[in-house]
Formats: C-alpha cells, sequence, structure tokens
C-alpha cells in the first residue's frame, strides 16, 4: 500500500515516486525499477496511484509508451499537468534515426520543455537534446552504473572458449551484427574458424533482421548462433562464454550492453564515437575501441591475446549502482522546491 498523500509529499523531497509505464520487460523499465528500488522509491506501474502536485521521476523513451512519437510527447505533457514530474531521457534522438528522426526530435523537444527537470545518461546524449530537441535546455548527466560485479576479481570467472565472437542485446538495423558476419567472413577467409554467438532475440518488429542475418551470413560462410533470450540470472555466465565480445552499433547514445559486458568481467571491442570515448574515459581499460578500417585487426588480435578480452583486476568499475542513487538525489534535491 502507498503512504498517505501527507506522507508522501515529504518523502518527495528527498526521493520522489517511480513510474514505469510500458513492458517490465523493456531494459528502460528495468534499470528505472533497479535504480528506484536502491534509492528506496515507491515504484508504480499505473498512473492511478499518482496525486496531483506530487513529485514523479520517470525514465522515457518515445517508443516505450507510443509507436508515435507525437503521442508519447502527448502522454508526458499530460503526466507533466498533474504531477511535478523529472525525467530521464534515454534512446536521444539523432539523425541516424532515419525517416523518424525529425518527430522523434520534436517530441523529445516537448517533453523537456513539458518537464519540471530531465537528465540524461551521457554528455553526447545531453549535447544531442541541446543540439536537435531543445536548443536552450540545460539537464543534468548521471551515467548508468555497472551493475552486480560479484567475483569479478576472480581468475575463476575466465573460461576457455571456442573462437566464438559474441554480441548481446536485441538484434535491429544498426546494431552492427551485419558488420560482425563480415569481420568473421574476413577471418575465415584467413584461416581462422571464428563464429558467431548473438546472446539476444530480434528487437519487437525486427523478426526479418534475424531471417535476414542468418540468410547472409550463410552466404558468406560463416556460421551464426542466434541464442534467443537470455535470462538474467544467466547473463554473465552466457558473456564470459565467448573469446571476444563485441558493441558495433551505429546509432548509440547509450548503452545497457557494453556496461553488461563490463560487468561480466569483459573488456568489449566498440565502435568508436563521442559516447564510446567518453566511456572509455570514464572507466579506463574497460573498452578496446574500433572502427570500419579496424575491425577485422581488432578480432584478430583478440583471438590471438585473449587476455585482453578481460578486464584487469583492480580496475575502477565506477560508477556503481549506490553512485547513481547518490547522484540522483543529489540532483533532485537541487531541483526541489
Amino acid at each position: 500500500m502507498l503512504p498517505s498523500p501527507t506522507r508522501r509529499r515529504e518523502a518527495d523531497l528527498a526521493t520522489p515516486l517511480h513510474l514505469l509505464l510500458g513492458p517490465e520487460t523493456h531494459g528502460v523499465n528495468r534499470y528505472a525499477g533497479e535504480v528506484g528500488g536502491a534509492a528506496g522509491a515507491h515504484v508504480v506501474r499505473d498512473v492511478d496511484h499518482l496525486y496531483a502536485g506530487g513529485s514523479v521521476h520517470l525514465h522515457v523513451t518515445d517508443r516505450l509508451l507510443d509507436r508515435d512519437p507525437a503521442a508519447a510527447a502527448a502522454a508526458v505533457e499530460s503526466l507533466a499537468r498533474r504531477v511535478r514530474l523529472t525525467v530521464t531521457l534515454h534512446d536521444v534522438p539523432q539523425p541516424t534515426d532515419g525517416p523518424v528522426f525529425e518527430a522523434r526530435a520534436a517530441a523529445y523537444g516537448r517533453m523537456v520543455r513539458a518537464t519540471h527537470a530531465w537528465a540524461t545518461n551521457s554528455w553526447h546524449e545531453h549535447a544531442l537534446v541541446g543540439r536537435w530537441c531543445a536548443a536552450d535546455a540545460r539537464g543534468t548527466v548521471i551515467p548508468l552504473p555497472v551493475f552486480d560485479t560479484a567475483g569479478l576479481e576472480s581468475g575463476a570467472n575466465r573460461v576457455a572458449t571456442a573462437p566464438v565472437v559474441g554480441v548481446f542485446g536485441f538484434v535491429y538495423p544498426g546494431k552492427g551484427h551485419r558488420q560482425v558476419v563480415r569481420a568473421a567472413a574476413a577471418l575465415r577467409r584467413g584461416g581462422t574458424a571464428v563464429r558467431v554467438r548473438v546472446l539476444g532475440d530480434a528487437a519487437p518488429g525486427h523478426v526479418d533482421e534475424v531471417v535476414e542475418l542468418l540468410r547472409t551470413s550463410r552466404a558468406r560462410g560463416v556460421p551464426v548462433e542466434v541464442t534467443g533470450r537470455v535470462p538474467e540470472d544467466e547473463v554473465s555466465r552466457a558473456l564470459r562464454r565467448v573469446a571476444v565480445p563485441v558493441a558495433a552499433h551505429r546509432n548509440v547514445s547509450a548503452s545497457g550492453s557494453v556496461n553488461s559486458w563490463i560487468a561480466a568481467g569483459r573488456r568489449p571491442l566498440v565502435r568508436d564515437g563521442e559516447y564510446a570515448r567518453e566511456m572509455a574515459a570514464l572507466r579506463p581499460g574497460t573498452i578496446t575501441l574500433f572502427d570500419d578500417a579496424t575491425l577485422v585487426p581488432r578480432l584478430e588480435a583478440a583471438l590471438l591475446r585473449p587476455e585482453t578480452t578481460w578486464i584487469p583486476p583492480g580496475t575502477d568499475l565506477g560508477p556503481r549502482l549506490e553512485d547513481t542513487v547518490a547522484a540522483y538525489r543529489t540532483w533532485w534535491a537541487s531541483v526541489g522546491g
């Protein structure tokens, strides 16, 4: 049962109620629930639990609310008229979104202007908001944490593997699976019997992407395994059982999959870009950058020196969840009143 409105108003000053909308399995909602729970917030999934004027925090991506970006923005505007709303923006629009970019940028601009205060998970995303969505808006940045890394320092976490290249997360256009397959084909032509393991399933509406990936990989002579969704309690083990972890997505603003590799003790190859460089500076020694010209030699080098795909013991993996919660508390206090 939720506390009375009076007690909730007092608690709101420290930790707003956390509202989760859309599918429980969506990555943004899973993250929102983790942060809200760690912050001691009341986490609800129904707007009927809100009261007028109360403080509410929402982790939002337009696709979580509606397939139409304008409708998603309208939902946030409606909510902001009822409560004192702060938001964390995910999947911030950028031109590589394609035909939906302008509609998404307009929607995020509306959401930013409607809310009391807003945050992003990286300075890269913050800059995208200012450049494409709301030129004069000023938000804060609270990076995604690396979650549970229990036992990470133990050498027992390292497992012997076949030459398997792993890509983790949903399959959708631009995630980089096709480039990884092309790179694997080049290595196979050079005599390395490399395979590709896709640790995930098709993103909603993109089953055809998996079909096409399997078709083109067969044509290139590259064995590709698509595991489907990996259960939460098996993710770390699955990420430790590939030879080389790769995050090759082109259209990235903030990446939970990269952090999942890091939490499992892996040092993934990550496509170079503003966000990747920001994360390399935030957590030195946890990722290896590549570009279109260097993926094949980076893969080859990693297969020859597998120790380079593991994070050395003692590496600082902060911020952790407790650091993220502390940053949110400081921010909520600063925008209070």
